[in-house]
């Protein structure tokens, strides 16, 4: 029995219910219009969110789950962004998301000038696309410091979890997932085995580690993100209950009943 074969079986129940929710997520919003700038900037993060669940979830899969940690990490920031999005003066909030992205093309296009090898009248032409909504931002929003232009919220991403009652997945799952993407020394024995009694051995390929610790946490995030979602659209919270019931039955298979409840990423 090869690889995936073993870990689907092993799996079985946690891979289906991943597989079902990532097809219910396609229909979710069907008929409803995002006729208001929250609605858009949600819509935005509720479908980058089931994307990065379905790459999760492949990972998972075939047995990639410490590689997932990566794409869990860019979940969990999302799940972030949008709890500070609609908490606070969630208006002013969304207007200054949106807003940013002048800021970011003006960034981009700045970079791109400086390195990149483009001609004289090129340079001249592209440079001023955005000025005068650049300019505009930049006194709305009092973006006097070059290092105020590199974050749309104004806030490091730590204090907005803060903000939100996030301050402790920050503070240990985030900079966890944090070490793993920069490939940082707590990432060694992740990879590494025996290196200093016998010779190291690479654990390459498809590995039974950290599968349902990895998906499991993605799929509460996401479950976190689209009740956000349902609130903003102003749907009912109620057609969740299912899922989450069902969710929080295999949460406690694999966290309680594996003694993985305690476990850090």
């Amino acid at each position: 029995m090869n690889d995936d074969k073993i870990l689907r079986q092993k799996y079985q129940d946690l891979f289906d219910f991943s597989e079902n929710t990532i097809e219910k997520s396609r229909n979710f919003l069907v008929g409803e219009k995002a006729a208001t700038l929250e609605k858009q900037v949600t819509l935005f993060h509720f479908a980058r969110a089931v994307y990065l669940l379905d790459a999760i979830y492949r990972l998972c899969a075939q047995g990639f789950a410490t590689e997932a940690m990566v794409i869990l990490r860019s979940l969990l920031n999302l799940y972030i962004n949008i709890k500070w999005l609609t908490s606070g003066d969630s208006k002013k909030r969304f207007e200054r998301f949106a807003e940013f992205e002048v800021v970011f093309k003006r960034l981009a296009i700045e970079a791109v000038i400086k390195y990149g090898a483009i001609k004289g009248e090129i340079k001249n032409t592209n440079l001023n696309i955005h000025d005068k909504e650049f300019d505009r931002v930049k006194k709305k929003y009092n973006l006097g410091k070059k290092r105020d232009l590199f974050s749309w919220s104004g806030k490091s991403l730590f204090r907005m979890a803060t903000d939100v009652n996030l301050e402790k997945e920050y503070s240990i799952i985030y900079s966890k997932l944090s070490s793993m993407e920069h490939t940082g020394p707590e990432s060694v024995k992740n990879y590494l085995e025996h290196s200093e009694e016998r010779g190291f051995t690479i654990k390459a390929g498809p590995r039974d580690e950290n599968i349902d610790l990895v998906l499991v946490t993605a799929l509460e995030y996401y479950f976190k993100v689209q009740e956000i979602t349902r609130k903003i659209f102003g749907l009912d919270c109620s057609a969740l209950e299912n899922d989450v019931q069902i969710f929080l039955e295999l949460q406690n298979k694999y966290w309680v009943n594996n003694k993985k409840a305690k476990k850090v990423l």
